[in-house]
């Protein structure tokens, strides 16, 4: 009791903390300054509950499992703000937040190999050895990235699994995080997107075609990854409960973010969740996937932007990709050589296209690693025979523990796949990774019921009533 009491307070705090910078924003009426201020407001609530946890301490699992949702759904959005706010900072790999990431994981893990384990005691001269070698690539690294820039083509096509390999080897450090971190660091990044929103529409008086805390549609597929871990979990394995974490506040603001995100295939995804997995009777779930295909549609009414320049060059690459295919049938095997621009010509329409979305001349021709859509650039590089591969397997060991998580997650790996980078950028590549991983891992809970720290599980709705699948 005592802990559900305290969880409130601290979500109280949030809201009044969100609720006094929208009121400086539209008393002042300084658009700049007051979406600066909400902004800092925001991160003052995420830094409030950023460690705190509604279940009790779980084995093999430290404070620090969430930090990876902590910089994807926090600092990166909040740190693209203040860019896009101030109009200061250039251009930066998207990696580098995760190369400092692992970095720390690393020193972390010099002192305590094992999650709850002791502390070594010659932690302190092999951190030391690790800082010489860290300061030592820094001063370098203009001449090691000349020296493997002829191998970025293949960096960039192993770059989902280099993710993957930190996001297990930051399991092994810290532990996994629960479905409470990701709904708790999805609510902040709804709170961020509703903001945005309300600030956009306030400086413009409409709708706002790009957002300021990044792409749309990477920003979608985040929400959805904490969407399907609010989903009701199902019975555990062997005894054992899967605990129904988190909290309404939190999934109500996951929900509402996706919406102000106006994403095409987020609120695709989000409508095709819910409606098929989410928690509640059926006419609640079908009247928000209204709201979210009303939307869809509502989206096709917004002024043009950068992102409308991409969509485009992602269908008319679609269409080359299979005109390519018709002419290269071996290459649907083994995909076409990673180093070489794809054979393609670029119409006179698609030029000024191209040049806005890539910000790379049509001179240079258009490379695998180029290509927005996941599946698409998966395909182009490595055929279609091994994806597919890794998909079924996928959908295998799904099969073996099924869960609404696991069902949802793999719903908006198919819709945000098909638009967006996925696992090719960093920012979305770890918490889908680690979704996955929880979704495919056991119950850590104790067994029984009565003993769950957290709110109890709700009963799942009999399918019978709910679809009307009465006999005829």
């Amino acid at each position: 009791m005592a802990s559900r009491l305290l969880e409130f307070v601290h979500e109280k705090q949030l809201v009044e903390k969100i609720t006094s910078e929208f009121q400086k924003l539209f008393l002042h009426r300084r658009p700049v300054r007051a979406g600066t201020a909400l902004y800092l407001g925001a991160a003052t609530g995420y830094s409030t509950v950023l460690m705190q946890s509604t279940n009790a301490p779980q084995p093999g699992r430290t404070v620090l499992a969430g930090l990876p949702l902590a910089v994807s759904h926090g600092a990166v959005p909040l740190a693209t703000a203040a860019v896009g706010l101030t109009g200061t900072g250039g251009a930066t790999s998207p990696f580098l937040p995760w190369l400092v990431l692992a970095g720390a994981g690393c020193v972390v893990a010099m002192f305590r190999p094992v999650p709850g384990g002791p502390v070594r005691a010659g932690g302190v001269f092999n951190a030391a050895l690790f800082s010489l070698l860290a300061g030592a690539l820094y001063l370098y690294a203009p001449g090691l990235a000349m020296a493997a820039d002829p191998a970025m083509p293949l960096l960039h096509a192993t770059a989902p699994l280099v993710m993957l390999l930190l996001c297990l080897l930051w399991i092994a450090t810290f532990g996994l995080p629960d479905r409470a971190d990701f709904q708790r660091f999805g609510a902040l990044l709804g709170a961020l997107c509703i903001a945005d929103l309300a600030v956009e529409a306030a400086v413009l008086r409409a709708l706002p075609a790009a957002r300021l805390l990044g792409d749309a549609d990477v920003l979608a597929g985040l929400l959805l990854v904490s969407l399907c871990a609010g989903l009701r979990p199902g019975p555990g394995e062997g005894g054992m409960n899967e605990p129904d974490q988190g909290c309404r506040l939190w999934r109500g603001l996951v929900m509402v973010g996706l919406l102000a995100c106006l994403s095409r295939p987020g609120l695709f995804a989000g409508a095709w969740v819910i409606l098929c997995f989410g928690r509640g009777p059926l006419p609640g779930r079908a009247l928000y996937c209204a709201a979210c295909l009303i939307l869809l549609a509502a989206t096709f009414l917004l002024p043009a932007a950068a992102s409308d320049s991409v969509r485009f060059v992602d269908y008319w690459l679609w269409l080359e990709a299979l005109a390519l295919w018709g002419r290269e049938p071996l290459a649907l095997v083994t995909g076409f050589a990673l180093s070489t621009p794809l054979a393609v010509e670029f119409p006179v329409t698609m030029v000024q296209m191209w040049e806005s979305a890539t910000g790379s001349s049509v001179l240079f021709g258009v490379s695998i690693a180029q290509v927005p859509s996941f599946w698409l650039r998966t395909f182009l590089a490595w055929g279609m025979v091994l994806p597919l591969a890794l998909l079924t397997g996928l959908l295998w060991l799904l099969l073996r523990r099924p869960t609404r998580m696991g069902a949802g997650l793999t719903a908006a790996l198919i819709a945000q796949g098909m638009a967006t980078p996925l696992v090719y950028d960093p920012a979305t590549a770890a918490p889908v990774y680690l979704a996955f991983l929880l979704a495919l891992g056991r119950p850590v809970t104790l067994p029984g019921p009565n003993n769950l720290p957290g709110p109890k599980p709700e009963p799942a709705p009999d399918p019978v009533t709910e679809w009307d699948l009465r006999p005829l």
